[in-house]
């Protein structure tokens, strides 16, 4: 096994490994953050335990030890009104734990195999699951199932989503079908061809009344209109990485980030079309979108590093679609969930047997036109965006400048692009010069002078 603790270089104001909590275990997919009570629940392969992580504290709650079967993973729903998560183990006969979330207890199992994630429905306080042939309906007062949906001609699997705008739910099914159902009396309303081969995964933008659908396999995405339950159109060309299991809408950019086999693409849900591919490798479980920072986290696994797997994180500042930083750690990485209370990031390690804590300490661009009219003690930077040069103002004395040393600019990689000697005073209480930037490309910069580092956006 690979040394627990392996850090390389870490660039300059990107994410941080905060602390790595050592497992002694192999985590499985789908980790899974509760923000009621600050908690991240962590499924262990081989041990079948599943470990409740206080994220204030970084120590473990309790230990909930899982009946021994075949290793799996696990899926898991909450359900916030009644603070129970109902988690599918893929046990038998019964596979389903209802976990009471208070006190980390599981209080009842519901016979239903599933080999895809639940959906709840918190209109009619209703959790639903497939088995691959029928879809259940359990209620989440009586923690019982109250309806079976009946089998459907064709074997239901992938996704199971809800439309809370038309109370609807959607099942993948193929070889090609979506299967609407009317949650008001849990009856199927409607069977939808899309084209997709093995649909597998779903996301519902409810703004513009569409699903996309992904398929296990094949060079096609759907949309769906989710008014009337017809197909839209197809997206080609574009494939989808089952493990990843996450469709994203970004609501405040209107864009759909679909992870592939060939890179991560962005859907502009306008014209239903491909606007940007953002390379990265294999994507594993790890899409996680923090909507107050408008920033989508991207883990993948770089399966051309020698000897194992190296996990690569990247953050893709959502209102220009580039990425703004990366780090490279670890070995084979299996989950990664997002706690937006402490702007946290947990990855699990499956060589490394430990969980990864990411700290972002990405500053955010400021969008300057002009210098400003209040000038402070530190570096001042205009145009940011910049196009063909950056001006920078210094309201440092001649003393304090004589101790800055060179200017470096750096991209987000941390490889420095462009240095130059410190510039010299205009007089005692302003300094000033303008950089070309005509030979930089576009993108996410760094700018460092003595310990100041400001950030700033190229564009062409």
């Amino acid at each position: 096994m690979k040394r627990l603790l392996l850090f390389l270089p870490i660039i300059l104001y990107a994410q941080v490994i905060d602390t790595v909590i050592p497992l002694y275990d192999q985590p499985r997919e789908r980790l899974f953050y509760i923000p009621e009570g600050n908690k991240l629940y962590i499924n262990l392969d081989r041990s079948r335990r599943l470990l409740v992580l206080d994220c204030s504290t970084y120590s473990i709650r309790k230990i909930i030890q899982i009946p021994p079967s075949f290793p799996c993973a696990a899926y898991a729903v909450w359900n916030p009104r009644r603070n129970k998560i109902y988690y599918i183990f893929n046990e038998g006969p019964d596979s389903i734990a209802v976990i009471d979330n208070r006190t980390d207890s599981i209080i009842k199992w519901i016979n239903f195999y599933s080999p895809a994630p639940p959906c709840y429905n918190s209109k009619d306080d209703k959790v639903y699951v497939t088995n691959g042939m029928s879809v259940a309906v359990i209620d989440c007062e009586t923690d019982s199932i109250i309806k079976i949906i009946p089998p459907q001609p064709n074997y239901l699997g992938g996704f199971v989503m809800w439309d809370s705008i038309g109370n609807k739910v959607y099942c993948g099914s193929l070889p090609d079908k979506v299967i609407a159902i009317n949650c008001t009396n849990d009856s199927v309303i409607a069977v939808i061809s899309t084209g997709v081969s093995s649909p597998y995964d779903a996301v519902h933008n409810a703004e513009r009344r569409k699903i996309y659908v992904a398929g296990a396999s094949g060079r096609n995405g759907a949309v769906i209109d989710a008014i009337g339950d017809t197909l839209i159109k197809n997206i080609y060309p574009i494939s989808f990485f089952a493990d990843c299991q996450s469709l994203i809408w970004n609501r405040y950019e209107d864009k759909i980030y679909w992870p592939g086999w060939y890179g991560l693409y962005i859907i502009d849900c306008q014209t239903d079309t491909i606007i940007k591919t953002i390379n990265t490798s294999l994507v594993f479980d790890g899409l996680r979108l923090a909507h107050l920072r408008n920033r989508l986290y991207i883990a993948s696994i770089d399966t051309a590093s020698p000897g194992y797997y190296d996990i690569i994180l990247k953050v893709l500042d959502c209102q220009n679609d580039s990425v703004i930083s990366q780090i490279r750690f670890g070995g084979l990485g299996k989950g990664m969930e997002y706690d937006a209370r402490n702007q946290r990031i947990y990855i699990g390690d499956v060589i490394d047997s430990a969980l990864y804590v990411i700290r972002d300490e990405i500053p955010g661009i400021e969008e300057i036109a002009s210098l400003p009219l209040a000038m402070t003690n530190g570096i001042e930077i205009y145009p940011n965006p910049a196009r063909s040069f950056l001006a920078i103002h210094l309201p440092l004395s001649t003393e304090r400048q004589s101790n800055l040393g060179g200017l470096k600019i750096f991209d987000v990689s941390g490889k420095m692009v462009k240095e130059i000697a410190t510039p010299s005073a205009r007089n005692d209480e302003m300094g000033e010069a303008k950089i070309s930037l005509k030979e930089i490309n576009p993108g996410i910069y760094f700018l460092r002078l003595g310990k100041e580092t400001k950030k700033f956006l190229v564009v062409k």
